[in-house]
């Protein structure tokens, strides 16, 4: 070999000895960075949770949990207040319907009484007509109007009595309407 193989070999060599060097110095900078950067990083989170923790102190939790009672303790009073209105509220609503219950009752009591409900079935009245009829009474010339009542359920009455029967009296008789007390069963 000459001595210009060997020569241009060691310049290469030497050449290539330096690049590893610097590449090496390089990869050992970027890991010191890389290293420099985490550890800010946690110190920047330490400072952090140090500062959250002095915000937790003892009297701070005590304040919070002070502010949160007295809400609390606002909202209660309030819905005392809000008790009490409903309170006369439904004790007003409760004697109106009581008031409305009793006229109910005696409306079913009058119309149970009168001819409006048949007598059998409480079947409602469905027809209701009346005429004159004329006849002699002691030599005298009389005039007299009747009613002719029909009910629902086939009954039909007029002055003589029961002109048709009332068909739902066999035992398939629907209950006539009573007034209901849903004020005692709500109680």
């Amino acid at each position: 070999m000459t001595t210009e193989v060997l020569f241009y070999t060691q310049i290469a060599s030497l050449v290539t000895f330096v690049l590893v060097v610097f590449g090496v110095y390089r990869l050992l900078v970027q890991q010191k960075d890389a290293s420099i950067e985490l550890l800010k990083q946690r110190l920047e989170d330490q400072s952090e949770r140090i500062r959250l923790l002095e915000l937790q102190t003892p009297d701070a939790l005590a304040s919070s949990l002070s502010e949160r009672v007295e809400i609390q303790l606002a909202e209660i009073e309030r819905l005392r207040l809000d008790s009490n209105l409903n309170r006369t509220e439904i004790d007003g609503k409760e004697s109106e319907l009581r008031e409305v219950q009793s006229k109910l009752a005696s409306l079913l009591s009058t119309i149970r009484d009168s001819d409006f409900l048949c007598p059998h079935c409480g079947a409602p009245l469905s027809q209701r007509s009346s005429y004159d009829i004329h006849g002699y009474v002691d030599g005298r010339d009389v005039e007299a109007t009747v009613e002719h009542l029909e009910y629902e359920c086939g009954l039909a009455i007029n002055h003589e009595g029961e002109v048709s029967p009332c068909r739902r009296v066999s035992g398939d008789a629907p209950v006539p309407m009573q007034p209901s007390n849903s004020l005692e069963s709500t109680r």
